[in-house]
């Protein structure tokens, strides 16, 4: 095997980081789109469940993040650095609406206890599946960052 097959090989992700980064990014933008186009949005006058929805897709979320996770991290090829930069998207993307919330006095009277219990999933969700993916990456496969090229 020559240099070049081996960092060919390398440069590719894995199809569960793939799937990964592509629910984070979802969760990101679908996150953000609910709250910020329906700030007022609160269900029925009998929406007792419905007030527990946004924590189970959370849940779900997490569970499914946890899986790929797991998956690439069974694996003994390389991983990449992408998932792990990405895993961080939907904390940014809830603490940008939560500081637009609090410095925006029309934002804070529109917006919904609902969406606020919304906001609240997406960053404890986010928050978790980015310190999940830290962890599993650095503890679990034992995978450090380093910068610079070449051996020593």
């Amino acid at each position: 095997m020559s240099f070049e097959d081996d960092r060919r090989r390398r440069a590719s992700t894995n199809p569960e980081e793939w799937f990964s980064i592509l629910l984070a990014l979802f969760a990101t933008i679908g996150g953000a789109f609910f709250i910020g186009s329906y700030p007022d949005y609160t269900p029925g006058e009998t929406g007792g469940v419905a007030w527990a929805v946004p924590v189970w897709i959370g849940f779900f979320y997490l569970i499914i993040q946890m899986m790929f996770l797991l998956f690439s991290a069974s694996q003994i090829r390389a991983l990449g650095v992408l998932d792990s930069v990405l895993a961080i998207a939907p904390v940014v993307a809830g603490l940008v609406i939560l500081v637009q919330i609090i410095i925006s006095p029309t934002f804070k009277e529109q917006i919904s206890a609902y969406q606020l219990n919304s906001l609240a999933v997406l960053i404890v969700a986010g928050a978790s599946e980015f310190l999940l993916t830290i962890w599993i990456r650095f503890v679990l496969n034992r995978r450090t960052v380093s910068f610079g090229g070449g051996e020593m």
